[in-house]
């Protein structure tokens, strides 16, 4: 879905944003939190599309949504404590003011999963902008097959959202697991996420499948899902970049002839190819 700037309502000013206070603050791991926040106007979005955060003093990053749009108006970002602003971020508590713009870019497109059978494939906190995904297709059976994830971190204990990937297997998401090095209680597979290939129940040639997590991943799966035999305007990723302004208008993200934040974040296969964008 396109990101048409002249009619989102959130702001007349694409510049300025939004007031948004933190209602609650959830710790995932380590140095990944959810963060709901609730916006002094309502805002709608898809999954895919992302919003520029900020904090007086430390700056903006860019963070995808990692929940459907709700009906109290509240959004959940889940942000890892990297840099400067998302460290300004982790400090803040309940009940604290946040600037909020957007949404931004190009949601997922669901219409290719119609009657397909689908496969999503995250890696560490990749994980987050697929999240509503799933959520959709949990609530709306009707708008896809079976829907496998596949869903690969560092370590056991940096796998995000834990207890939510066991409510998703009993709504009857289909998941494999796999950590890059385990522990003394890990059972479960060791290895990358491409690896989990054959835990796929498709006719790949048939599927439709959406990606998300560490460039390299993201390469290695869009190839992998090509042999295996899926058509290129049916493998989608989300692409992060170093995004500063959300509006196309600096020029930080722009690779050959697209900007990241207007152009996607939302990538086929085909259109990664086609404009040498990640090769």
């Amino acid at each position: 879905m396109k990101n048409n700037l002249k009619n989102n309502k959130t702001n007349a000013n694409i510049y300025i944003p939004l007031n948004g206070k933190i209602e609650e603050i959830t710790q995932l791991t380590g140095d990944v939190r959810l963060f709901k926040i609730k916006t002094e106007t309502p805002v709608d979005y898809v999954p895919g599309q992302f919003f520029m955060l900020s904090v007086w003093g430390a700056g903006e990053v860019p963070i995808s949504a990692a929940s459907l749009p709700k009906e109290n108006g509240t959004i959940e970002l889940c942000i890892r404590k990297t840099g400067v602003v998302t460290s300004a971020i982790h400090s803040l508590e309940t009940g604290q003011p946040i600037g909020l713009r957007g949404p931004y870019g190009n949601g997922f497109p669901r219409d290719i999963s119609t009657g397909r059978d689908v496969v999503i494939v995250a890696g560490g906190i990749g994980i987050a902008p697929l999240r509503p995904l799933i959520q959709h297709f949990i609530n709306k059976p009707e708008d896809a097959g079976k829907v496998t994830l596949l869903y690969g971190s560092r370590t056991p204990d940096e796998i995000i959202f834990r207890d939510e990937v066991e409510e998703w297997k009993e709504s009857g998401i289909a998941v494999a697991l796999t950590v890059d090095k385990g522990n003394d209680n890990w059972k479960g597979n060791i290895g990358l996420v491409t690896g989990l290939w054959p835990e796929v129940q498709t006719n790949f040639k048939k599927a439709a499948a959406y990606i998300c997590g560490p460039e390299v991943m993201i390469k290695a799966a869009m190839r992998d899902l090509f042999f295996l035999g899926m058509p290129d305007e049916r493998i989608i990723t989300t692409l992060e970049a170093h995004m500063k302004c959300g509006v196309g208008k600096c020029g930080h993200c722009y690779i050959g002839p697209q900007y990241i934040c207007t152009d996607g974040p939302v990538f086929s296969y085909k259109k990664i190819k086609e404009r040498s964008i990640l090769m």
